[in-house]
């Protein structure tokens, strides 16, 4: 059940962000200057917001880039799609080399335009951010619900081990109670 309330508040999250991305423009088209400012410069610390690369609706920038804007509409498509794939309780991550090939193509359309080879196109940053988008939430949420599955702060390594040390251990071992993991010697 925890696994599902965990899945539920992150799903639930996405789509409040993905939201905010709509709305955002379309307040600012509607002249709630002080709300849409505040929302850009919200998301100002997320992306770099440069509007030759980015979309407009509502006749207003996203308040995103488009690559960000595919990597986030992915992400949430992909959590969506993630239960009929896998079972949540599942705690073992894919195998890195699905994160390589799903990235590798956002890696190469960004570093070729940073180095200035050549200008990316918004459909280009779309489609390689879309992918990458896709292959995120099958790392992300493995991870999320073995950390959801324990209660950390009353079963701590006599060593004061860093947490993300315990959250990777757990996941790769396929702990599903705190009983799981509190047993374990250290």
């Amino acid at each position: 059940m925890e696994y599902r309330r965990a899945y539920f508040l992150l799903l639930a999250g996405e789509l409040i962000w993905l939201s905010l991305l709509i709305v955002t423009p379309y307040l600012a088209a509607h002249k709630y200057v002080l709300s849409s400012q505040l929302l850009y410069r919200i998301f100002s610390h997320f992306c770099h917001q440069r509007p030759e690369r980015s979309f407009f609706i509502f006749g207003e920038q996203i308040p995103v880039c488009a690559r960000d804007f595919s990597v986030y509409v992915a992400a949430f498509i992909s959590t969506i799609v993630y239960p009929k794939i896998r079972r949540l309780s599942t705690p073992v991550l894919p195998s890195k080399w699905y994160l390589v090939v799903f990235l590798f193509p956002m890696a190469v359309d960004g570093l070729t335009q940073l180095v200035g080879l050549r200008e990316s196109t918004n459909l280009l940053r779309f489609i390689t951010g879309f992918l990458g988008g896709l292959v995120a939430p099958f790392y992300f949420i493995p991870l999320m619900m073995a950390s959801s599955s324990i209660e950390i702060e009353d079963c701590q390594s006599s060593d004061g081990e860093d947490i993300d040390e315990v959250a990777q251990r757990t996941s790769h071992k396929g702990y599903q109670r705190k009983e799981d993991f509190c047993t374990e010697e250290y």
